[in-house]
Parts: C-alpha cells; sequence; structure tokens
C-alpha cells in the first residue's frame, strides 16, 4: 500500500486528533480482536485491516511518533509494520506479540482469544547478563573516609568445556520434541461448553527449547561455570549502610554473545563500639567526674577526624548534650561538601572503687552539700500530706 493509498491514522481507529493514550489503546483493542486473522481466517481483507491497524496503534501510541504525525502526516513517520506483508501473519504476528500482547492480554489471554498462536518469548539472539547484587561489609573508618577496596565476586561464565553448549564434546542439544524449539506448549482445558487455551514453559525443557541428552560434565549442562573475579572498589568518604556502588559491565556474562550485566555492591558497615552515626552525625556518650560537671572546664575526646577539645559549661547536668558543630560525617553531595555534627551525651562518673583520701574529701563535701531548698521544702509537704491521710483513716 503507497502512502498515497493510506488512511488517515485516526480515521482508522476511529478516533479524534485529540484522543488520548487510553482511547487510542482501547479502540485498538477492540479492532484487533476484530479483525484478527485468526479469528477471520476466510477473509484476506480481515488481515489487511489489522495490519492497519496495528501501524496506526504503533504510531500514535509513541508520543514522539504521534507528534512527527501530526506535524508531516505520513512523511515524517516510518512504521516497524509498514513492509510486513498482510498475508504473511507468521511475520506479522511476531512483530504483533512482542510489541502489543504483553501491554493489552499477556501470553495466556493473547492465545485464549487467537487460538493460542501467541509466540514463545525465549529470545533468539543475544541475551543480556543478568546483573547482581552482592552485599560487602566495611568498617566504620573506612566508611569515614573511603577508600579502594577490592571484592571476589563469583560470576557465571561461559563453560570452556562445552563452549558455552551444555553438551559433551561430540554432541550437541537437540530441539524439543514437545514444543519444537519454541519453549512453550499450548494447554487447552474443556469446562463445560467452553474451551480454554493457554501457553506455559514447556516442561520437558524448562522453556529452553533444547534437549540435552548429554550434559558437560564440567557445568552439568547449564553452559556456565562459576569463578570468582576480583573486582577494584573506589568507596567515597562519608557513605553508610545500605549504599550501593555500581560497576558496569562486571555482572553476569550474556548468552549468545550477549553482553554482560552490572554488579551492585551494597555497603553494611560495622558498627563501632564508640562512635554512633545517625545520618551524618556522630553521637557519643561519655562519663566526667562530678566537680567537672559542677566547676566546669576543658576535655580533650577523640573524633574520627582527630582530638578536639570540648568546652564542658558549669553546673552540667546528666544527659547534657553539648554538639561540635561541622565535626561529623564529611561526605561529597552534587550540592558542595556536607558536614554532620559531632554530639556528645554527658554522663556523671560515679567510681566503682575510692581511695581513703577520696573518702574523706567526699565525706567533707557531703556535710558540707545539703538537699536544695526547693527539694527540702517539696519533701516536708509531701511528709505531711501522707500523715494528714494516714491519721484520716
Amino acid at each position: 500500500m503507497s502512502k498515497s493509498d493510506k488512511r488517515d491514522y485516526y480515521e482508522v481507529l476511529g478516533v479524534s486528533k485529540d484522543a488520548s493514550e487510553n482511547e487510542i489503546k482501547k479502540s485498538y483493542r477492540k479492532k484487533a480482536m476484530q479483525y484478527h486473522p485468526d479469528q477471520n481466517p476466510d477473509d484476506p481483507a480481515a488481515a489487511v485491516k489489522f495490519k492497519e491497524a496495528t501501524e496506526a496503534y504503533e504510531i500514535l501510541s509513541d508520543s514522539q511518533k504521534r507528534s512527527a504525525y501530526d506535524r508531516f502526516g505520513f512523511a515524517g513517520v516510518q512504521s516497524d509494520f509498514a513492509g510486513v506483508n498482510a498475508r504473511d501473519f507468521s511475520t506479522f504476528s511476531d512483530l504483533f506479540s512482542s510489541i502489543f500482547s504483553e501491554d493489552f492480554f499477556g501470553d495466556d489471554l493473547f492465545s485464549s482469544f487467537f487460538g493460542g498462536r501467541a509466540r514463545s518469548r525465549r529470545p533468539a539472539g543475544p541475551q543480556q547478563g543478568s546483573d547482581l547484587l552482592m552485599n560487602f561489609e566495611i568498617s566504620f573508618y573506612e566508611a569515614v573516609y573511603g577508600g579502594k577496596k577490592v571484592v571476589e565476586v563469583p560470576i557465571k561464565k561461559i563453560c570452556l568445556s562445552c563452549e558455552g553448549s551444555g553438551a559433551q564434546a561430540g554432541s550437541s542439544p537437540k530441539k524439543c520434541p514437545d514444543c519444537q524449539g519454541s519453549g512453550m506448549q499450548t494447554i487447552t482445558r474443556q469446562m463445560g461448553f467452553t474451551r480454554y487455551i493457554s501457553q506455559q514453559a514447556c516442561s520437558k525443557c524448562r522453556g529452553e527449547g533444547e534437549i540435552i541428552s548429554k550434559p558437560c560434565k564440567e557445568c552439568k549442562g547449564s553452559g556456565r561455570s562459576k569463578e570468582n573475579e576480583k573486582i577494584k572498589l573506589d568507596i567515597p568518604p562519608g557513605v553508610d549502610s545500605g549504599f550501593r556502588l555500581r560497576i558496569k559491565g562486571k555482572g553476569e556474562k550474556g548468552k549468545l554473545g550477549g553482553g554482560r550485566g552490572d554488579l551492585y555492591i551494597r555497603l553494611i558497615v560495622e558498627s563501632h563500639p564508640f562512635y554512633n552515626r545517625q545520618g551524618d552525625n556522630i553521637v557519643v556518650e561519655i562519663a566526667i567526674p562530678y566537680p567537672l560537671a559542677v566547676l566546669g572546664g576543658e576535655l580533650k575526646i577523640p573524633t574520627p577526624y582527630g582530638p578536639e577539645k570540648v568546652k564542658i559549661p558549669p553546673k552540667t547536668k546528666e544527659s547534657n548534650i553539648l554538639r561540635l558543630q561541622r565535626k561529623g560525617i564529611q561526605r561529597k553531595t552534587p550540592y558542595g561538601m556536607n558536614y554532620g555534627d559531632f554530639l556528645i551525651v554527658v554522663h556523671y562518673d560515679v567510681p566503682k572503687r575510692l581511695s581513703e583520701e577520696e573518702k574523706e574529701l567526699l565525706v567533707k563535701l557531703n556535710e558540707k552539700m545539703k538537699l536544695s531548698k526547693d527539694q527540702s521544702v517539696l519533701f516536708d509537704k509531701l511528709i505531711s500530706e501522707a500523715k494528714d491521710y494516714e491519721m484520716n483513716l
């Protein structure tokens, strides 16, 4: 059909030029079911209309192609179906099912509508290798400072013994007799007056389309062998547990010449006995002598980036939090460097053992220091209330 003989794509699907994506999809589905060659085996015109509707949908369902068609007409677009002979249904069905069957029907429903002729999804060409995800544990300091590490990753590679065929030397895989190499088998179920037709992976070849009678002894028929590959990691400073590193092209190798997938390393940061990370902040708990808490002073404490002097304010209370700004986790972001804070939770240090001199000093201090006036008044009031209540019983 020449371009001059073509009908307007909107006219073919029976929708307006401002039709929504959903309206276009619904209209196409209706026409595909109406004109599908399996539904009209004795009507050559139906195959032509089916191709015409499919071509129209391919263009109008793609926003870029639709825009080009609206501006330039047929001269602005090229359909994947334009050169397909409508009578060559085997070729046309491959294209149709690969693009549209998943969107509308799925394999089972597609086959039940159209006589079980949905094509297998088993790819015949090169297959991209799978991505790999691996946990890798690093120390707290490695997370803070970053650095370079080497990790051994188990990679499935092509078996050298059988060169990836999965069969022993001198033999080769044979086409599965049950599915004829498609990897799929048609299941027919009769329920009352209704016959249901669906497709599923072939049980004999497990969807592979091939049978290996003499599996390779090295790879057990898989065509792949496991090897450890050393991968260098570049860990950025400031990472936390759950951070993922992506190493392109270091996943599993593909089949039939397909490229390798990607490797994802999920970092797990070991806990530290002193430093507790909360986001980009570092929290520590320290115990200070009671006189230092009362009188105040200065204390040198460690941080991951070196020692820091901390001022202890006079009359520091138990569990008070002191803050060292911008002394927490340092990490680079797309907007520049980010600095967390270093938080210090103060506790009173109650010694378990005292020397005789320390005991004497504490006795003298205890004699001098009494309960505060406010607390003494409160205690007296509560004792009095308890007595009054007891006398009224």
